[in-house]
């Protein structure tokens, strides 16, 4: 046999050497999946962003919710609460709003109106009415009449700074000015679930 000849095996040995180490180097080496789901985890719940909202479970006298939100909870963090609530003493509650608000808020007053509608009626068991602070537009007419200083339950939606939540007896204002109104909701909804403290 020749020198050349001994050496073929060898040489095909080293090839299949090389290939099964770059296959295991491929293997070894290569990036992990890149998950693309967004996900918070927040005083043991897990928040997932699923198209544009943030949603979690909820468990309600033994019932679990879906709940769905406009932000998460690390994002209401800084929404501050003043005050002192004594709680709901009567039914309806009313969500009332000022109907000379900026005409340019009223789609924030209203996703604010029907997303805190949602959650009260559907997860918190309340009957909720809608009302206006005054009657001075059409957007009234056959509406209850209700502000904060009657005796009711009332949830005072003001489109307008500083962003946030002020308890006055069985009053809450929520305020903000374009989607942080919705951060004031939000917010409130988070503490009534007890998510946040």
């Amino acid at each position: 046999m020749s020198e050349e000849e001994l050496n073929k095996p060898t040489k095909y040995f080293i090839v299949i050497g090389l290939v099964v180490a770059v296959v295991v180097l491929f293997f070894l080496l290569r990036p992990s999946p890149v998950d693309n789901r967004n996900i918070v985890d927040y005083n043991y719940f897990k928040f997932e962003e699923i198209g544009g909202l943030w949603q979690t479970d909820i468990q309600l006298d033994g019932q679990l919710y879906e709940a769905a939100f406009r932000f998460n909870p690390t994002q209401v963090e800084d929404v501050y609460m003043t005050g002192n609530f004594s709680g709901f003493k009567q039914k309806p509650i009313y969500l009332t709003f000022d109907p000379t608000s900026d005409s340019e808020q009223f789609k924030y007053l209203a996703l604010a109106a029907s997303e805190m509608t949602l959650h009260i009626v559907r997860a918190l068991n309340f009957t909720v009415e809608a009302a206006c602070t005054k009657n001075e537009t059409d957007a009234c007419v056959g509406s209850p009449i209700v502000t904060c200083s009657d005796n009711a339950s009332v949830i005072y939606l003001a489109p307008s700074a500083p962003t946030q939540i002020t308890l006055a007896g069985d009053c809450i204002t929520l305020s903000g000015e374009g989607m942080d109104l919705l951060k004031s909701v939000d917010r409130l909804l988070f503490q009534w679930y007890k998510i946040m403290r």
